[in-house]
């Protein structure tokens, strides 16, 4: 009989959902094979089989499970399997033996704690393990009608906000702003759109950019470790933030200064699909050493992103304003403007890199051929 273990897949977490069994419960599985679809608060993951096997399916579909947890066995020969079943006190989905002690999620002991739902009553539920679900439904029995309405924030809500307070607790942040002509630079996006059929826009060009100047600034895409130094990157991984209306995702362009145009117009065309269906894998969310942070909402003129844990910088760009200027001759002319915004961490960057940096995308953009 061999175990299938549930690996780590996000440090962040506590617990994931078991989407689906890609193996029919009593099938025969043989070597290393997709068995089943993990979702994170972030990123939905095949997990492979360790072994061969008859598959015995111990967590089921909609499932919450944690990490570490033995989600399925594997047995020789249908007559060790049967031999199993026969001798289990219960299926893991069934409710627990009299007597038996719990085993209870972390998020739902928080949870229990923050309602004073209390040991006992979690373990009067009779279940083998006890999830959220089951503290909001002790919470929702006992409650009276509740004066106002609330909303149980979504578990990938909830890791935003983990990753927001990090940030704030642990990097003291400053900011510089600048202001840039893109009217060459939306032409050239037009252009290229034309030429390749790809949506290229102004933040495939801002991520190009920023990827460019890499090694001028390697500061700008470092990690600072536990003991102050100062981790350098030899590639530059470009995050960008991504919410099409489930939640916020940070989908990463890998080796960007390598891309043309197009090929990053396509990477993220790709994302927002994945953004908007949910269906990330964990290795299109990870590696980010600088972030591009996206605030193109008409109207919206300027943004101060938040530096992630683990990044030195982040980038904001504004929504595009039309404001008309005279030239030299005192003709009144129409330019297009954005505002960039660099959020820095400052125990690594100080103001003068950081201008030098918003200096050099500004060029970038202002006098874009090489971005093509």
């Amino acid at each position: 009989m061999i175990g299938v273990e549930l690996p780590t897949l996000n440090t962040n977490d506590s617990s994931y959902t078991l989407v689906e069994w890609l193996v029919p419960d009593g099938d025969n599985v043989k070597g290393e094979e997709p068995l089943a679809v993990v979702e994170t608060s972030k990123a939905s993951e095949e997990i492979e089989s360790t072994g061969s096997g008859i598959l015995h399916v111990l967590v089921g579909g909609g499932q919450e499970c944690r990490p570490g947890q033995t989600i399925a066995y594997l047995f020789e020969s249908a007559e060790e399997r049967d031999s199993y079943r026969a001798s289990a006190s219960a299926p893991a989905s069934a409710s627990a033996p009299p007597g038996a002690e719990p085993s209870i999620t972390n998020a739902a002991r928080a949870l229990a704690e923050r309602h004073g739902v209390s040991e006992a009553e979690l373990r009067n539920l009779g279940r083998t393990v006890v999830r959220t679900a089951d503290v909001e439904e002790l919470v929702r029995r006992a409650a009276p009608a509740p004066a106002r309405t609330e909303r149980q924030l979504s578990k990938r809500q909830r890791t935003v906000a983990a990753v927001v307070t990090e940030s704030m607790r642990t990097v003291p942040a400053a900011a510089a702003y600048a202001k840039v002509d893109v009217g060459q630079a939306e032409e050239l996006a037009r252009q290229l759109s034309e030429r390749t059929g790809s949506f290229v826009s102004l933040p495939v060009l801002l991520i190009k950019a920023v990827a460019r100047r890499h090694a001028a600034h390697p500061l700008m895409f470092a990690a600072l470790t536990d003991d102050g130094a100062v981790r350098e990157s030899e590639r530059a991984h470009v995050g960008v933030t991504m919410d099409a209306g489930r939640g916020l995702y940070t989908p990463v362009v890998h080796d960007a200064a390598e891309l043309s145009g197009d090929q990053i117009a396509d990477l993220l065309t790709g994302f927002r699909s994945k953004a908007f269906r949910g269906t990330f894998q964990a290795a299109e969310l990870t590696g980010a050493n600088i972030m591009v942070a996206p605030h193109t909402t008409e109207g919206l003129v300027l943004a101060t992103p938040i530096v992630f844990p683990g990044q030195t910088c982040v980038i904001s760009v504004g929504a595009v304003d039309d404001q008309v200027l005279l030239d030299a001759q005192g003709t009144p002319r129409t330019h297009r403007f954005v505002h960039l915004g660099l959020v820095y961490d400052h125990r690594v960057v100080n103001g003068r890199d950081a201008m030098a940096l918003l200096k050099d995308v500004k060029e970038e953009l202002e006098a874009p051929a090489a971005l093509g």
